[in-house]
């Protein structure tokens, strides 16, 4: 489901300790095609990679902080931005830290999905808004291809 009512943040601040990818497939300035859904305006938009990440990644669901609606399989969150005991699996309880779209700071959210691939930040050209979004984050690798003119 795609989340129409979410704003994103823009800083592109980074998780501590978050690794950049040597030789990633699509290198930092490589503009590439969006293959996912995950927000209302993204699927097959213009791309910019501005950095790419080796780092576990997840899907989580949760209640909005500020409007206790549930938000299903939200895709993505890494390691740094998410608090948890020991090891966590997929169906464990996490506690997200970071504030990449509202009302997601403190909430409690379930594990969906865990991926390794590498993740990236993006500048995708927003259809809704009819301008550029800057440092969205996170888009995983198999969810990109080459752009084509």
């Amino acid at each position: 489901m795609a989340h129409m009512h979410m704003q994103h943040v823009e800083s592109g601040d980074l998780p501590e300790n978050i690794k950049e990818v040597e030789n990633p497939k699509y290198p930092v300035g490589t503009t590439v095609e969006l293959l996912t859904d995950h927000m209302s305006d993204i699927l097959h938009a213009k791309a910019i990679v501005d950095g790419v990440y080796d780092t576990t990644v997840y899907s989580v669901t949760y209640s909005d902080t500020n409007t206790n609606d549930q938000i299903a399989d939200h895709k993505w969150v890494v390691d740094g931005e998410v608090i948890y005991n020991g090891s966590v699996d997929v169906d464990d309880q996490v506690t997200i830290l970071d504030k990449l779209m509202d009302g997601m700071q403190g909430a409690t959210a379930t594990i969906e999905r865990i991926t390794t691939e590498p993740v990236y930040m993006i500048d995708y050209y927003s259809s809704d808004h009819g301008r550029w979004v800057k440092n969205h984050q996170w888009i995983v690798e198999s969810a990109l291809k080459a752009w084509e003119e």
